[in-house]
């Protein structure tokens, strides 16, 4: 499976990155960019090991200009599953990470940004050290057997603007929502950003991350 993905993502030019030690890395305008992806399950980055992680990410820094770290983890698909857990989560009886102090610890390493995904709806998003985090990006194209009922159809997407040195600077997310059997298609109701934007004001009210109605992303650190 992973490797039929790997393959099916790198003949449309998409990175890829997954077993532990596989890192993506490529060159555009002069900067230098790298894609690290963690799970906590068996033959990935251990999304449970973090230092092990900031071990990875602070070698990557050393020789890029922007490092992307994508993870799989979180409590995942149930009832609350929408709000971090600020500590060790679990699904299924498994340990699915801390997700915060892991997206937190690569920032500190060298990171620059931090998609998650496993939840299976979305979360909140936070700036950290002017760094975008994104805690899930629920699902997006989902296949049949897993639902895509009520907020578990969402399918989010962000655009993020950064400067040379990975600084978030601003961004868009565009709510689209899986409509069976066609898949994904924008929504005009823009339910995903309704979402995201309270859970965020819930799980980080002091944060420094503004949403617009329109789903424009602003760091408050630097205004409109």
């Amino acid at each position: 499976g992973r490797d039929s993905s790997k393959q099916a993502l790198e003949a449309f030019g998409i990175q890829a990155s997954g077993r532990q030690g596989d890192v993506s890395s490529w060159e555009y305008d002069n900067i230098r960019f790298a894609m690290i992806a963690f799970s906590p399950t068996k033959g990935s980055w251990n999304l449970l090991d973090i230092d092990m992680a900031v071990w990875a990410v602070s070698g990557l820094a050393k020789s890029h200009d922007v490092i992307i770290v994508s993870f799989h983890g979180g409590a995942e698909g149930f009832a609350g599953a929408e709000r971090i857990g600020f500590g060790m989560e679990e699904a299924y009886g498994e340990k699915r990470g801390d997700v915060v102090k892991f997206s937190r610890a690569v920032i500190d390493a060298g990171a620059d940004i931090v998609f998650c995904h496993g939840p299976h709806v979305p979360r909140a998003m936070e700036i950290y050290n002017d760094r975008l985090i994104a805690y899930s990006l629920g699902n997006f194209a989902t296949y049949y057997g897993i639902s895509v009922a009520g907020p578990k159809g969402y399918a989010p997407l962000v655009v993020a603007d950064i400067d040379g040195t990975g600084k978030f600077l601003s961004g868009q997310l565009y709510s689209n929502i899986q409509i069976r059997p066609g898949g994904p298609q924008p929504d005009a109701d823009q339910r995903a950003l309704d979402m995201i934007r309270e859970l965020t004001l819930a799980d980080f009210p002091d944060g420094q991350l503004d949403f617009s109605t329109t789903g424009k992303l602003l760091n408050k650190n630097i205004g409109p």
